[in-house]
């Protein structure tokens, strides 16, 4: 079972599923959902979800599967790994200009190479343009099966990814792994995610194919199973001592690295395929100072815990703002919140118990309607309150 995204004819994404890849059951039409953090509200363990999604697509009506697909999932964070099969490190080995072999060392050490990709925002997703850094001037695609963390840090699913590195810049100095790896729009995701328990990722194979004019001028596969590490390892690696942000993503390392006289050209186009999950395609763009901009994001709310009622602000809010919520789900912003300080996500009755970050902090004194300042007005905190501190387990536990 798959999930995807494509845009309606308003430009707003819809979610489908597809257990063939050519058909598709619109879950937008029919649940009202747009978004998997939204499925997962309905059904928040990845079991009881895939058997859902597995009796929607055997009752619901089938269309065609879209041929234009957007990124699959609004990542907060995109990790990825590093030397995890036999044939990266014998390639890393063979063009670092370091004499000591450091890759030998992380490819046999108990703790894997992690390194942080891209934020939320930085990521592309089917059909768009991934970058070369104009101070470099060997860039390859790395394909790699990347693993989808849901909220509770397991594996929701898996996609495609393209971990792009300036292999020039690795090359010249181990410690300049960052800049390798990490700028604008290095990483790409997509075009389906598939569910955890309806795909053996070890069964799976990774194909790379890039196009230059219309002319293959490379191309490679590798099966996942050579994999030196487990998927589970790589992700209890990544949660120690870093908890894990709603839905995070982790390339887990490539099999496949072109030969030393390769390198991506502006306009070639990179087709990363990977089982069960499809086929995602990039054009590789050389940055400048207008394709690179950033424009301010627009604020944020942060949800710690899944039983949170209230967010909080990360940014001045307007009335009239419509907001993604971390976990899942929009929230129309009714007053001028400051940044820090809290808005209702649910309706509050008053006495209804105020979770924040996963703790009861107090309770509502008056009606509290989603989207509303959260504040002393209408809330009656718990500090001191030793009656209300004792109700803490009744609501939570």
């Amino acid at each position: 079972m798959r999930l995807f995204r494509w845009a309606d004819e308003e430009g707003r994404p819809r979610l489908g599923v597809s257990g063939d890849g050519a058909a598709a059951v619109d879950l937008t039409a029919a649940l009202g959902v747009r978004s998997i953090p939204e499925l997962w509200e309905r059904h928040p363990e990845a079991g009881a979800l895939a058997e859902a999604v597995a009796a929607w697509w055997a009752e619901l009506d089938h269309r065609p599967m879209p041929s234009a697909l957007l990124l699959p999932l609004d990542l907060d964070e995109l990790w990825a790994a590093g030397v995890t099969y036999e044939r990266s490190r014998e390639a890393r080995n063979e063009e670092t200009e370091v004499k000591e072999s450091i890759y030998d060392w992380v490819y046999e050490a108990p703790r894997p190479e992690l390194f942080f990709k891209a934020p939320a925002g930085r990521i592309a997703g089917p059909g768009e343009a991934v970058g070369l850094r104009r101070d470099a001037t060997w860039h390859v695609p790395e394909p790699e099966l990347t693993v989808i963390l849901g909220p509770d840090g397991r594996i929701f699913g898996y996609t495609a990814g393209n971990d792009m590195t300036a292999r020039d810049l690795e090359a010249k100095n181990p410690l300049y792994l960052p800049q390798a790896k990490i700028f604008h729009r290095s990483a790409a995701v997509g075009p389906t995610v598939a569910l955890a328990g309806t795909v053996d990722p070890y069964a799976l194979t990774v194909r790379l194919v890039v196009r230059r004019h219309g002319a293959v001028v490379f191309e490679g596969a590798a099966e996942v199973r050579r994999l030196k590490r487990s998927l589970d390892e790589l992700v209890a690696y990544l949660a120690h001592e870093w908890p894990l942000a709603p839905w995070t993503g982790l390339m887990t390392g490539t099999g496949i690295v072109p030969p030393d006289w390769f390198a991506l050209e502006d306009g070639d186009e990179i087709a990363v395929t990977v089982d069960s999950i499809g086929t995602l395609t990039n054009v590789a763009r050389r940055i400048d100072a207008d394709w690179a901009k950033v424009g301010t994001p627009p604020p944020r709310l942060l949800r710690v815990d899944p039983r949170d009622t209230v967010v909080v602000a990360l940014g001045q809010l307007e009335p009239g703002m419509r907001l993604q919520v971390g976990g899942g789900g929009e929230l129309v912003v009714r007053d001028p919140i400051p940044f820090g300080h809290k808005v209702a996500l649910v309706a509050m009755q008053p006495g209804d118990p105020v979770i924040k970050y996963g703790e009861v902090i107090g309770v509502a004194t008056r009606l509290i309607e989603p989207g509303q300042h959260a504040h002393v007005h209408n809330i009656d905190s718990n500090r001191g309150r030793g009656d209300l501190l004792a109700r803490k387990e009744a609501h939570i536990g």
